[in-house]
């Protein structure tokens, strides 16, 4: 009897023993869904184009009104393309599952530029006159309405756009009334520099590739209408002279980004 009580007590502590070498087992997890939720910045590189339709308002003298470099009523077209590259920020929120809605704003430093010839006048000397446009930055204010996958974001966008351009028109014979003059008669040159405001629509996708980390291609319409604009000659007439040149403009952008979000932390998991 004392033997079997002994073997008894021995089994009871060996199991014990056994049973705390065992591993635990894991309590069972399951992943969250993943969120848009959150503020972001970034940066982007991409290509632009777009057309700029130059028109003569003219200059009005005693003897009426004439026109520099284009017949009243008609316009000329200046094809331009070129790159563009800047950073944005912005701050999304996700709400019923799969919908998400944003702002952000974004700048652009651009080289987005052309030239185009005169096809109804000749300039001095019989030369060709030349008309130059450059976009050299693009800003937005927006909001964006998407719909998620998971890591996937589909979204559409639009705002208010502003652009900042440069201007030339080359060789013409006179700028407004006067002659330009430098010792000689020469070609007249006016320049002249804008920003103007218009407005925005475009559409993306974007990919949240890794913890905090997403990345993004987005097309861009800018459509900044008409508008008057100043050039100015300081060899024509005495002191320079200032004349009116109505420029048409569109522009279109392509670009790839990198965001980099805030509050995004990797896999998330809820215990239960």
């Amino acid at each position: 009897m004392k033997k079997l009580l002994l073997a008894g007590t021995a089994l009871a502590f060996g199991g014990h023993a056994l049973a705390a070498d065992l591993p635990l087992k894991a309590p069972m997890v399951a992943p969250v869904p993943f969120s848009w939720t959150g503020c972001y910045v970034g940066g982007h590189v991409g290509a632009g184009w777009g057309r700029k339709d130059f028109s003569d308002p003219g200059f009005t003298t005693a003897f009426g009104t004439f026109q520099n470099f284009a017949p009243a009523g008609s316009s000329i077209a200046d094809d331009v393309q070129g790159i563009a590259a800047g950073g944005q920020v912005g701050c999304d929120y996700q709400f019923a599952n799969n919908w998400v809605i944003g702002l952000a704003g974004d700048f652009s430093w651009a080289n987005i530029n052309g030239q185009t010839t005169d096809p109804f006048f000749t300039g001095k000397n019989g030369n060709p006159i030349t008309l130059n446009a450059k976009t050299n930055e693009l800003a937005t204010a927006t909001a964006r309405l998407g719909y998620a996958w998971d890591h996937f974001l589909v979204y559409g966008k639009g705002g208010a756009a502003w652009a900042h351009d440069k201007y030339s028109v080359q060789n013409l014979v006179s700028f407004g009334s006067p002659f330009c003059f430098v010792g000689t008669f020469i070609a007249c040159n006016p320049t002249g520099t804008e920003t103007r405001t218009g407005w925005t629509a475009g559409a993306g996708i974007e990919w949240a590739f890794a913890n905090n980390w997403s990345a993004l291609l987005e097309f861009d319409y800018y459509g900044l209408g008409n508008k008057s604009v100043s050039l100015f000659d300081p060899n024509a007439g005495t002191g320079g002279t200032s004349g009116l040149v109505n420029v048409r403009q569109n522009i279109e952008v392509l670009k790839f980004g990198i965001n980099y979000h805030f509050g995004w932390v990797g896999p998330v998991t809820a215990r239960y």
